[in-house]
């Protein structure tokens, strides 16, 4: 299996397309390290990969919201502490806000740019020395 023993991190992993990935990824061996912004999403996604993807300790679980560059900031350290390395980073976070272009406010295109592309930038800066010094992920 090409992710067997990867550790990799995937936020937005509370549901739909992010749990879906960290379901597949456990399924296949990988170490699943499930982001999301709900403690009870993040444990109920921890709880099914666990279940698919052999000893617990392979799956860990982060309450964080993407846009807070301290809080991926410790993520990262704690996932390099634990597993001493970070193959694959899925941007998978991401919000919409359901509004025409005419009533969008202010607030909520700020919140759009801030989770989708700000969140993207925290994250995959976060993870980009490691990777370089790793030579791969």
């Amino acid at each position: 299996m090409k992710l067997q023993d990867k550790v990799c991190i995937i936020t937005g992993a509370g549901q739909g397309i992010g749990l879906a990935t960290a379901r597949r990824f456990a399924a296949e061996g990988a170490v699943v390290v499930v982001c999301d912004l709900r403690q009870a999403e993040v444990d109920a996604a921890v709880a099914e990969c666990r279940k698919l993807g052999g000893p617990a300790q392979r799956t860990v679980g982060f309450t964080l919201s993407v846009t807070d560059r301290a809080q991926v900031d410790a993520m990262v350290a704690a996932v390099k502490a634990q597993f001493g390395r970070i193959d694959v980073l899925v941007n998978n976070a991401g919000i919409t806000q359901d509004a025409r272009l005419q009533k969008m406010t202010l607030e909520q295109f700020d919140a759009v740019i801030d989770v989708n592309l700000r969140g993207v930038f925290h994250c995959s800066q976060a993870v980009a020395d490691t990777m370089v010094l790793q030579g791969r992920g």
